[in-house]
């Protein structure tokens, strides 16, 4: 598919100028030079989700797993929710919000395990409390009715755990949504580069620095800390969007060639203008990307 709303909104183009002037770059490497005091935190869902939800808190690990759900009329659909945060930033109220959203538009119930983030656990620990919980779903309610889907580094780790689920011969979801995913935690192609002064939000050197220390002692080409190099047939349908103005862009943009030399088809909606992540925003654009969900999803019925 080729790029989407190009014409920018001025909401969009506020946000960008007000990011940029918050230096938000430099807050990822703020975040990991104060430590465990700053990183791994994670939000609850607000007590405003609870009035509109059924949310179900359980522990996996040590640590929650939410399940969120219509209060009526939930079907068997399950979207399993990885979220965003470099590897080492928990939930936050753009991923509570857009999570919210989602429950709204299509009736499906989400999963939502806060997984455990570097520096103080690498990707094994991720996979370690994840893993169970998404076979015991598909276990449940069957593949045909589970849609993996992350945003930025949950992109990633949902692309990853579906390849790994694939050598475990674990049924493939339903589908794979991909919100701005990082699909090279190496960041090493060279089309970055000509993305950076575009990027409002991303700064190369210091995802660099969370990347390795989520990867710890593998090799950063491992397709279970890059799933760009992993192998993508026979995982479901993929869908992926991305903005122009988000570094992530290089290796969506990769990923999408190398799906069609293999002769893997992959919807890809890419939004010019847009920065990293957008979608979890409140712009025209959100609410674009998210009716293009819908309609990949469609709306659950009992």
């Amino acid at each position: 598919m080729g790029s989407d709303a190009r014409v920018i909104s001025i909401q969009a183009k506020f946000l960008s100028l007000v990011l940029r002037l918050s230096n938000l770059k430099k807050s990822l490497d703020k975040a990991l030079d104060y430590g465990s005091m700053a990183t791994g935190k994670s939000s609850p869902p607000p007590k405003s989700m609870f009035l509109n939800f059924d949310i179900e808190n359980t522990q996996s690990c040590g640590r929650n797993v939410y399940t969120l759900r219509p209060k009526t009329g939930a079907g068997n659909r399950h979207i399993f929710y990885l979220h965003g945060g470099a590897y080492i930033l928990g939930f936050n109220r753009l991923h509570w919000s857009y999570i919210a959203r989602l429950i709204q538009s299509t009736g499906c119930t989400i999963v939502a395990p806060d997984y455990p983030l570097a520096p103080e656990y690498t990707w094994s620990d991720s996979f370690r409390m994840v893993e169970p919980i998404y076979r015991d779903l598909v276990a449940r309610v069957g593949g045909e009715n589970v849609v993996l889907m992350g945003d930025s580094a949950g992109g990633g780790f949902a692309l990853a755990l579906a390849q790994k689920m694939k050598q475990a011969s674990v049924g493939p979801a339903r589908q794979i949504i991909l919100l701005s995913p990082w699909l090279d935690i190496a960041l090493d192609n060279q089309d970055i580069a000509d993305l950076v002064a575009k990027d409002p939000i991303l700064e190369v050197r210091a995802l660099k620095r969370a990347g390795r220390c989520y990867a710890g002692d593998s090799s950063l080409s491992s397709f279970l800390v890059s799933p760009i190099n992993g192998d993508m047939h026979g995982l479901g349908e993929i869908s992926l969007f991305v903005g122009t103005h988000d570094i992530m862009l290089a290796d969506a943009r990769r990923l999408r060639t190398m799906a069609k030399d293999k002769g893997i088809s992959i919807s890809f909606f890419e939004y010019e203008g847009m920065l990293h992540v957008w979608m979890l925003f409140n712009l025209p654009e959100s609410k674009k990307a998210l009716d293009q969900v819908v309609g990949l999803l469609g709306r659950e019925t009992t």
